[in-house]
C-alpha cells in the first residue's frame, strides 16, 4: 500500500507585486485604450489582464504583469 503525504503549505513562490505596482500591457488596437489620449484626457484604460487604471507616467523600472504577458502570448498566436 502506498502512503500519501499532504502539504500544509504549497511550495510555490507567488509574485507579491500588486496590480498598481506592475507595468501592464494594453491592446492598442482598441481605440478606447489609446495611452496617449488617456493620459491627456485623464481617461481609464483596460490592461489585457483586466486591470483598469488612469495612466499618468511611464512604467519603466516596474515588473511586467505576468497575466498581461500570458494574455499577450495568446493574442500573438
Amino acid at each position: 500500500m502506498s502512503e500519501t503525504t499532504t502539504l500544509s503549505q504549497p511550495d510555490v513562490d507567488l509574485d507579491k507585486t500588486g496590480p498598481a505596482e506592475c507595468a501592464h500591457i494594453v491592446d492598442q488596437r482598441d481605440p478606447a485604450n489609446d495611452i496617449t489620449t488617456a493620459i491627456v484626457e485623464g481617461r481609464e484604460v483596460t490592461a489585457l489582464c483586466g486591470y483598469r487604471w488612469i495612466p499618468y507616467r511611464e512604467p519603466k523600472g516596474r515588473p511586467v504583469c505576468e497575466s498581461c504577458v500570458e494574455a499577450y502570448g495568446k493574442i500573438q498566436r
